[in-house]
């Protein structure tokens, strides 16, 4: 990789950058540049401007979150994964999880208690399914476009506008797209239970359609 972009926003290891083939996050161990900041990239090499790409747009998501989120996502993440045995898709997770809190923070104070109670909700540490339930429909109320549900083994992110949604379980991201009365998912790897699965959608929806295609920078394989 190597790019050249102009510096939209920086927080801590974070930057937000427009390329001309559009924006990308990156995260760099270096000091962040400013806002304003022509720089060139790199996975590679030394003396540049190295750094780790973690979303790109157009690509996976029709929007970027403010890096601020980033940072706060990347912790709630790492934290997460400490109390859980899932190896799930991180970087996706990561923005995934800072566009809804961003989302939020447009109705709510995104403050150090609201995290808190957010990290418990997502480490699967309610007491009781009831209390684990009024939050998370306390929170999905006030999310705007995206909803986020939580389970055992996994999490969905849902993007209402788009009616496009990924489900991060074990070590697979699954992305799919709701047009109507029809759903389609497309898998890396099809799952053990794929005809288990078309049955409970199919009481839903009239036409469901799995595909098992490479997601390679944004585009469809």
């Amino acid at each position: 990789m190597r790019v050249f972009g102009l510096v939209l926003e920086s927080y801590g290891k974070y930057v937000k950058v427009r390329t001309r083939d559009g924006e990308v996050i990156i995260k760099s161990d270096k000091k962040a540049p400013k806002e304003g900041t022509k720089i060139e990239m790199k996975d590679f090499g030394q003396g540049d401007y190295k750094a780790k790409v973690l979303a790109k747009r157009p690509g996976k998501f029709d929007e970027l979150p403010n890096v601020r989120f980033i940072e706060i996502s990347e912790r709630l993440v790492d934290e997460m994964s400490r109390n859980s045995t899932n190896k799930l898709d991180r970087d996706d997770l990561v923005v995934n999880i800072a566009l809804f809190i961003e989302e939020l923070s447009k109705r709510i104070d995104v403050n150090s208690a609201f995290l808190q109670k957010f990290q418990k909700y997502m480490n699967g540490e309610f007491d009781g399914n009831t209390e684990l339930a009024d939050f998370e429909n306390y929170i999905n109320l006030l999310s705007g476009r995206y909803g986020l549900k939580k389970s055992k083994n996994g999490i969905a992110f849902l993007n209402r506008a788009h009616g496009t949604f990924q489900v991060f379980v074990g070590d697979d991201s699954i992305l799919g797209k709701i047009d109507g009365d029809s759903i389609t998912l497309y898998f890396s790897k099809m799952p053990e239970n794929v005809e288990e699965l078309e049955r409970n959608l199919r009481r839903s929806f009239s036409f469901v359609s799995f595909k098992l295609e490479g997601f390679v920078d944004g585009t469809y394989v």
